[in-house]
């Protein structure tokens, strides 16, 4: 099941499934592949901003805490690692 990143609960591992690419601009773009965020692999969404804005978004890539805003968010489709793992 596939979700958008700015929807996913916090503190919970979550597989990039899809970017739209041509929602952002190109230097949106390669600051994200640049931080290692392509499809397949691994974030936690950490932290949120305030209550009403949800922006921006703290994830964890690997090693490095990396900030993106909630409209980068929204382009980002994830899916669940655990379950993944289970059907396996």
């Amino acid at each position: 099941m596939t979700a958008l990143l700015d929807k996913a609960t916090l503190g919970v591992a979550v597989r990039i499934a899809r970017i739209d690419w041509t929602a952002m601009t190109d230097d949106e773009g390669r600051r994200l592949r640049e931080f290692g965020l392509m499809e397949g692999c691994e974030v936690i969404p950490r932290h949120r901003g305030s209550i009403f804005s949800r922006d921006p978004l703290a994830l964890t890539i690997g090693r490095m805490q990396v900030i993106i805003r909630a409209k980068q968010a929204a382009v980002i489709e994830v899916e669940d690692v655990v379950s993944e793992e289970g059907a396996a």
